[in-house]
């Protein structure tokens, strides 16, 4: 993700610091940056990153700790800089406790691959200067991207909501016996998803008709899966040492090098292509 974020900000022409623990990370991230490598200034000091930066993105691991010792660190040696974290889990709060200065730190929350992907998380916690999240909207905007300002630290913010609120009732088509995974897929590649990419659930309800939205939500409310608990498929997965396409195996069966490289293809491909029809730079 900070390779990817990275050579958003390169490809805007910002002066970018790309920080690692280890060096086969930043090798990594080389390839990532492609030609725009030579713009990015690659490190595994972390202060040589964070000294008078005017923005700092954490993207490091999902744990809190290590995360509020790299703040506290940016806090001080970028004494007048936005502090960012990607977190798409752990609540604001718990990552402002020790900073002198919480109205400095907001959530900056991206999707992977964050070149391609147009949609940016603005997460403000409860200490969060509302001239923080007007400031980062702003600076998004000028990337190409498109902020959503999340005024409330709820958890999985609002993409996440919505990804998994879709989830569940897919896992309860699959579990009951209704549909396939891949039919799943198939409905959202070839339906609602590439509906939505062009206009969204409620542009999409609102050229439907009201009255008409009205009265299928009527009808399907009381039937939507409301589970808490994750649905069985995934722990039977699991069980099988699943793990999707890192392990080689996932929901849809197995995953050889050559059709996890087309999934990762068709998926760059198609967002590139979205882009391109919106009259966004292509990302390549």
């Amino acid at each position: 993700m900070g390779a990817g974020i990275a050579r958003v900000f390169a490809d805007a022409g910002v002066s970018v610091r790309l920080c690692a623990r280890r060096e086969s990370s930043l090798e990594a991230a080389r390839t990532r940056l492609g030609e725009r490598a030579a713009q990015v200034r690659l490190t595994t000091d972390s202060d040589e990153a964070l000294s008078g930066a005017d923005l700092v993105i954490e993207t490091i691991v999902e744990e809190a700790e290590p995360k509020r010792a790299v703040l506290a660190r940016a806090e001080e040696l970028a004494t007048t800089a936005i502090l960012t974290t990607n977190t798409s889990s752990l609540p604001l709060a718990a990552l402002a406790d020790g900073l002198r200065n919480p109205e400095r730190l907001a959530g900056l929350h991206w999707l992977n691959p964050p070149e391609l992907v147009e949609l940016v998380e603005v997460v403000g916690g409860e200490r969060t200067a509302p001239g923080t999240l007007e400031t980062l909207a702003g600076w998004m905007e000028q990337l190409g991207k498109a902020p959503v300002i999340v005024r409330r630290d709820v958890p999985g913010f609002v993409a996440n909501r919505l990804q998994y609120a879709l989830l569940r009732e897919a896992y309860a088509l699959v579990d009951a016996g209704v549909c396939s995974f891949a039919d799943v897929d198939r409905t959202l590649t070839h339906g609602l998803g590439a509906r939505w990419a062009a206009i969204g659930p409620f542009e999409t309800m609102d050229l439907a008709g009201l009255d008409v939205h009205a009265a299928v939500a009527a009808n399907l409310w009381p039937e939507l899966a409301n589970g808490i608990e994750p649905s069985p498929s995934i722990a039977r997965a699991l069980e099988t040492g699943a793990l999707g396409v890192k392990s080689g195996r996932g929901l849809l069966g197995d995953y050889p090098a050559a059709a996890a490289a087309d999934l990762v293809e068709r998926r760059d491909r198609v967002l590139r292509g979205v882009r391109a029809l919106r009259g966004e730079p292509r990302g390549d």
